[in-house]
C-alpha cells in the first residue's frame, strides 16, 4: 500500500470511530464511563443500575395491565435482557430472584435491549420469600414442563405472578419453588414430542416462553394500555 493509501486508511478509521461514538445510545457504554453505569439519563448524568430499578415495595403496589413476570435465579444474561425489553414494551414488572448467574454490567445483557428507561420495570429480590411476602394476595402461576394444565387454560389477572425457573441445562428446576404451597397453578407450553434421544433435554428459550405467556395474559385482558 502506498503512503497516501496508509494515510487515507488512518483517516477513514478515525472518522468511522468518531461516527460510531456519536451514534451511541442508552445501554451502550462509552469507554470513559464507569463499569456500573447505564450511560446517562435524559440530562446527561450517569445513571447506575440500582438507581433505575423499582424498589420491592413500589413494585408490589404499582398498577399494571399485565401480570407480573418472575425469573427465579436466571443464568443467561441475554434472556434477562430480552425479558427487560419485553416488560418495557408491555408495561409488565419483572421480578428477578437471587442468586443471579451474572451481573448487570454484562455486555450481553445490554445488547439485548437494556437502557435506563427499561430498568424502571425491574426489581430484584434477595430470595423467593421476599417476593411472596411483598405480594401476599397475588396468585403465583409456575410455568414448568411438568405442568398438567396448558397456559391458555388459565384466566389471568393483572396481579398474577408468572413464575419461570432457571434456564434448562444450567441448574435443576427447583421443585420447592415451582411446586411449593405458594404456587396456585403449574402450567406448561405445548411442544411437539421429541423423539431424537440427543435432543430430549432441549427446551424452549426462556425469554421466548416469557413472551408467549405475557402476551397471552395481556390478550385475555384486552391489551389494556396498548395501542
Amino acid at each position: 500500500m502506498t503512503e497516501n493509501g496508509e494515510n487515507r486508511s488512518t483517516t477513514e478509521s478515525a472518522a468511522l470511530e468518531n461516527h460510531v461514538d456519536a451514534m451511541f445510545e442508552y445501554g451502550y457504554r462509552k469507554s470513559n464511563y464507569g463499569p456500573d453505569e447505564l450511560v446517562t439519563d435524559a440530562h446527561g448524568n450517569p445513571v447506575t443500575v440500582t438507581d433505575a430499578m423499582l424498589s420491592i415495595a413500589d413494585a408490589a403496589i404499582a398498577p399494571t395491565s399485565t401480570p407480573h413476570l418472575c425469573f427465579y435465579s436466571p443464568r443467561i444474561p441475554g434472556n434477562t435482557g430480552s425479558a427487560i425489553r419485553l416488560c418495557a414494551m408491555t408495561g409488565t414488572i419483572l421480578h428477578i430472584i437471587e442468586p443471579i448467574g451474572f451481573n448487570f454490567k454484562d455486555t450481553k445483557l445490554r445488547r439485548a435491549g437494556l437502557d435506563y428507561h427499561d430498568m424502571a420495570h425491574v426489581v430484584i429480590h434477595p430470595d423467593f420469600q421476599s417476593l411472596v411476602d411483598s405480594m401476599p394476595h397475588s396468585r403465583i402461576i409456575a410455568f414448568t414442563e411438568k405442568g398438567s394444565k396448558l397456559y391458555t387454560d388459565v384466566e389471568y389477572r393483572p396481579d398474577d405472578i408468572l413464575l419461570f425457573g432457571p434456564e434448562p441445562g444450567n441448574v435443576p428446576e427447583p421443585h420447592d419453588i415451582m411446586f411449593g404451597p405458594h404456587v396456585a397453578e403449574q402450567v406448561r407450553l405445548p411442544m411437539r414430542p421429541i423423539t431424537n434421544a440427543a435432543h430430549r433435554k432441549r427446551d424452549m428459550n426462556l425469554a421466548n416462553c416469557a413472551s408467549i405467556a405475557t402476551y397471552e395474559a395481556w390478550r385475555q385482558l384486552g391489551f389494556k394500555g396498548g395501542e
